[in-house]
C-alpha cells in the first residue's frame, strides 16, 4: 500500500499552484490535500503576515498531536526566512522556496524510500487544486519591487525567473486538453514576466491566444505600473481574456504610497482603471488594501475609502498592517495601535461591500458568459468573464450564455456575499 502524504497550503495562488505541482511529483505516494491523517505532511508556508505564521504553528501542533509518529516537512516563504524557528518548533525537515522542485527527494528521505525522481527546472501541473474547470499556471518567480512592508520579496528574491514561452504553451495546452476552461496565470509579480528572456507578458499572451480550443485566460495580481495601453488593448480586444484585473492599490493616499515605496500615484492608478472602462464600462477590478500602515492618519484612511467608492471594486481584500521582520516598515516611527487598525480595517471592509453591491447592481439586465464550476440537478454556479459569481437554475456545464436578472445574497447579515442570479439565454 502506498504511503500517505497530505499537503496543506497557506497564502497566495502561486503557493496553491506549487502545492499542486509537488503533489504531481509525488506520483508514487497517495497524496491528498488538507487531510488530518497521513504518514507525512507537507506544509507550504506563507510569511505575508504574522497571522499566517501563527496559523501555521497552530496547524503544526494539531497535526503532531493527531499523528505523533508522522513526519512533517515545511517549505515556502516562512521556512525560507525563518528556518531555525521552524526547526525549533519540531519540523522534521525545513526547506526553502526553490527546494520545492526537489520535493520527492525530501519526502523519500523522511520515509526511508528510494528517490529516483530528478528535480525539475520548472514546476508544472496537469491538473488543479481548484477542481475540474479552473487551473492555476505559474509563469514566473521573483519581484523587482522594493515595497517597504513586503517580506515575500526577501524570500522569493529580486531575480526574475520566467518560464519559457514554449513550456508555458505546452502546460497550457495540456490543461485545456484535460478539460480545464479557465487558466489563471500566476506568479510573484507576473507584470515582470519575460524580463530575463527578452520577452514580456503581452508577448506571452499573444502566443497563448493562438492556441486552439474553448477556454479563457485570467491574469493573477498585477501592480498598476505594470499595466500599460498595450496590455489593456489585448485584454479588451481578445474574446478569450477575462475582463477583470486584480490591481493592487494598498492605499488611497499618495503620501502612504510613497512610504510603502509603491511605484505609482493614486491618479495613475485611476487612469489605468479609466482606460480599461473606456473600452468596456463593465471591466471589473479587485484589489488589496493595507489598514494602519505606519504614519497613516485619518485623512489618509479617508482617501482610501474615497478610492474604494470611486472605483466600485468587485472585491476588496483588506489586511491589517503587520510588522514583518527584516522590512523597512517594521522599524518605521508612528506605528498604529491595534485598535485603530481594527477599526480602519472594518471600515474598509464595509466600504468594499458597498462597492461590490454597486458594481453588481449595474450588471442587472446585462449578458454574461459564465463558466460553470459546480452543478447539481437544481442549480449551477460559476464565474463570468468579469469574475462576478453566478447562480443559474438547472444543470449546466462548460460556458453558458446568460442574462443577469437580480443580485442576491448567499445568507443574511453583514457577512453576506452577493452574487448574480441569471437565466440562460
Amino acid at each position: 500500500m502506498k504511503q500517505k502524504v497530505s499537503i496543506y497550503t497557506f497564502g497566495c495562488k502561486m503557493n496553491q499552484y506549487e502545492s499542486q505541482a509537488m503533489a504531481e511529483m509525488l506520483h508514487d505516494y497517495q497524496v491528498g490535500f488538507s487531510q488530518d491523517k497521513a504518514d507525512l505532511f507537507i506544509v507550504n508556508s506563507c510569511t505575508v503576515t504574522s497571522e499566517a505564521e501563527r496559523k501555521l504553528r497552530q496547524l503544526f501542533r494539531r497535526l503532531k498531536g493527531l499523528n505523533p509518529n508522522s513526519k512533517i516537512i515545511i517549505t515556502g516563504c516562512y521556512s525560507q526566512l525563518s528556518p531555525n524557528e521552524l526547526r525549533e518548533l519540531g519540523a522534521d525537515e525545513v526547506i526553502g522556496v526553490r527546494e520545492k522542485k526537489a520535493i520527492h527527494k525530501y519526502v523519500s528521505r523522511q520515509l526511508n524510500r528510494p528517490d529516483g525522481v530528478a528535480p525539475s527546472e520548472f514546476l508544472t501541473v496537469t491538473s488543479s487544486i481548484e477542481g475540474r474547470t479552473r487551473a492555476f499556471l505559474g509563469i514566473e518567480d521573483g519581484c523587482l519591487n522594493c515595497c517597504s512592508y513586503c517580506r515575500v520579496r526577501l524570500a522569493r528574491g529580486s531575480k526574475i525567473i520566467s518560464k519559457p514561452i514554449d513550456l508555458v504553451k505546452r502546460e497550457f495546452e495540456g490543461l485545456v486538453s484535460r478539460g480545464y476552461r479557465e487558466i489563471v496565470l500566476t506568479g510573484i509579480n507576473i507584470g515582470y514576466y519575460g524580463f530575463d528572456l527578452d520577452s514580456s507578458l503581452v508577448k506571452l499572451l499573444i502566443e497563448l491566444d493562438k492556441l486552439e480550443g474553448e477556454w479563457r485566460i485570467r491574469l493573477g495580481s498585477l501592480d498598476p505600473d505594470r499595466v500599460d495601453g498595450e496590455l489593456l488593448h489585448l485584454i479588451t480586444t481578445s474574446r478569450r481574456m477575462a475582463r477583470h484585473l486584480h490591481l493592487s492599490l494598498q492605499s488611497g493616499s499618495d503620501r502612504i504610497l510613497r512610504a510603502m515605496r509603491r511605484k505609482y500615484t493614486v491618479d495613475e492608478y485611476l487612469r489605468a482603471v479609466d482606460r480599461a472602462r473606456s473600452v468596456d464600462t463593465r471591466f471589473a477590478f479587485t484589489t488589496d488594501l493595507i489598514a494602519g500602515f505606519p504614519g497613516e492618519n485619518d485623512s489618509d484612511h479617508k482617501e482610501s475609502l474615497k478610492v474604494v467608492e470611486q472605483v466600485e471594486f468587485l472585491k476588496v481584500h483588506v489586511f491589517r498592517f503587520s510588522r514583518r521582520p527584516g522590512t523597512e516598515a517594521a522599524e518605521m516611527k508612528d506605528q498604529i495601535d491595534s485598535g485603530t487598525k481594527k477599526a480602519r480595517s472594518h471600515e474598509l471592509i464595509e466600504a468594499g461591500k458597498r462597492s461590490r453591491k454597486k458594481y453588481l447592481e449595474r450588471q442587472i439586465g446585462r449578458k454574461a458568459s459564465v463558466l460553470i464550476q459546480k452543478t447539481d440537478h437544481t442549480e449551477s454556479s460559476g464565474f463570468d468573464e468579469f469574475y462576478a459569481p453566478h447562480a443559474i437554475e438547472g444543470a449546466h456545464e462548460g460556458f453558458v450564455n446568460t442574462t443577469i436578472i437580480s443580485i442576491e445574497s448567499q445568507r443574511e447579515g453583514s457577512d453576506a456575499e452577493l452574487y448574480c442570479r441569471s437565466v440562460v439565454r
